[in-house]
């Protein structure tokens, strides 16, 4: 689909919620990039979904904003990567968006 300022993206996206995460079945890195191989350089995806706040659960062992790490060591393995994808992000407006880590 077309989006403003003509944005396009594949209709169905790639979820990265719990990438990173403390939780039993949370994928690792390299997992993580296994699907964004698959998902995105052999399927033809173009939709990242991720958010600051990813991975859920998340702790010391996995902080807020791994997730967005992960994505990004990615992106940096080949620079023509970011051409092909859309990121969608959000933030939660929890307390962890403030003036020291927003910049």
């Amino acid at each position: 689909s077309t989006l403003p300022g003509d944005i396009v993206t594949s209709e169905i996206g790639l979820g990265t919620q719990r990438w990173g995460s403390l939780d039993f079945n949370g994928p690792d890195e390299k997992l993580c990039h296994e699907m964004l191989d698959y998902g995105i350089l052999e399927n033809g995806l173009s939709l990242i979904d991720t958010a600051e706040q990813y991975p859920i659960p998340s702790g010391r062992g996995a902080p807020e904003g791994l997730t967005e790490e992960i994505i990004g060591r990615w992106l940096a393995k080949d620079k023509t990567r970011r051409g092909k994808v859309a990121i969608a992000t959000k933030i939660t407006g929890g307390s962890n968006v403030n003036r020291v880590n927003i910049e």
